[in-house]
């Protein structure tokens, strides 16, 4: 009696775990026949609504690999601080910003007192160098005669060599900067080629020694700085091409090492050739790029629909949509490289009416 009821219940498990895998096995099909590309048959006079936007299914050229806001800023040493050595007044304003320049050309002009007393002391420090190399010429030749000690040559040779380093560190100051001296004050000049990006002082204002006057940009090439997720730092390496909305494009130069703890990223930086569209804190959008792959396809971003968390679009039948799953390799805002077996080039996919179709999808 015992072993009937144990058989019994062994039975009675094994019909409820029976039970249990069809209906997991169940859903499972139901999910998976979801999946599979089966035609939504639409009305004929319905039709032109879906077909109004439909675009076309090319084969990958290239595989976006990511797409990151970024802000446009000059390369690292292609922007140079235009300083004043000496302190003075600004009588003039030469330039303005976005103004072209060449080398040599006035930016500033600035009157200055130190300047003055600076070309004083080279007047000063020539003349005591002066004097003294005729007074160790002296000295050598009464020692020869021994009429003097040696140690009174070595003074006056000290005195020589203070008096030059005097002399030669005040050239120096004057020449630090490249300027051009006029009558009571001095010119800032362009020390390269480039373009005006900020004139700080205005006509009157104080300038302190070895303050900024000028910026200056000697190249016409930009970067781009974007920060980069940190799930997709090992996707992305230098040299990989960048494109821009505005047509330009570039590569990358350079990916960090370490992650911010806030943002949890890290900064990218690429190389761009500008056209004229673009200018220095201007925000954008970059699209790193690599070949496309055989399975990859590009396809409009509106395309894509989301059912059950998973991306689908649909295809464009004799008499309707046929839905098919993709993966998503990359987006921006307005293409997407997808991967799928049931795309083909020259296809059409909705991009109107994705709701309608999700709706008929799941049999509504």
């Amino acid at each position: 009696m015992l072993t009937s009821d144990r058989r019994r219940n062994a039975w009675r498990i094994c019909l409820w775990l029976a039970a249990g895998l069809a209906v997991w096995f169940g859903s499972d099909l139901s999910l998976a026949a979801q999946e599979i590309a089966r035609e939504l048959a639409i009305a004929p006079e319905q039709m032109p609504q879906f077909d109004a936007g439909a675009a076309e299914v090319r084969a990958a050229k290239k595989s976006i690999v990511a797409a990151l806001p970024a802000t446009i800023i000059p390369p690292m040493n292609a922007r140079i601080a235009v300083a004043a050595p000496f302190a003075g007044t600004v009588v003039k304003v030469n330039v303005l910003p976005g103004q072209a320049v060449k080398k040599g050309d006035a930016l500033v002009t600035l009157a200055s007192r130190d300047l003055s007393e600076t070309i004083v002391r080279l007047k000063q420090a020539e003349a005591d160098l002066l004097a003294a190399e005729v007074l160790l010429k002296r000295q050598r030749e009464l020692f020869q005669k021994d009429l003097v000690t040696a140690n009174r040559v070595a003074e006056a040779e000290a005195q020589v060599e203070k008096v030059r380093a005097l002399a030669q560190e005040t050239r120096r100051l004057l020449a630090m900067g490249a300027i051009q001296q006029n009558s009571g004050g001095y010119s800032l000049t362009a020390p390269e080629d480039g373009r005006i990006v900020e004139v700080r002082p205005t006509p009157g204002a104080a300038l302190q020694a070895m303050e900024a006057a000028v910026l200056l940009d000697a190249s016409d090439q930009l970067w781009a700085q974007a920060q980069l997720p940190g799930a997709m730092v090992g996707k992305v390496a230098v040299g990989d091409r960048v494109e821009l909305p505005q047509g330009d494009s570039g590569k990358v130069i350079s990916v960090g090492i370490s992650l911010d703890p806030v943002t949890r990223s890290t900064t990218l930086l690429a190389e761009i050739s500008a056209k004229g569209d673009l200018m220095t804190g201007q925000t954008t959008t970059i699209s790193v790029v690599r070949p496309g792959a055989a399975r990859e396809f590009e396809i409009a971003a509106d395309a894509i629909a989301w059912i059950g968390g998973k991306p689908f679009v649909f295809i464009r039948g004799e008499s309707g949509f046929a839905p098919a799953q993709i993966a998503i390799k990359g987006r921006n805002a307005d293409v997407a490289t997808v991967e799928s077996d049931a795309l083909k080039p020259g296809q059409k996919l909705a991009t109107n009416g994705l709701a309608q179709l999700e709706h008929m999808m799941s049999g509504n």
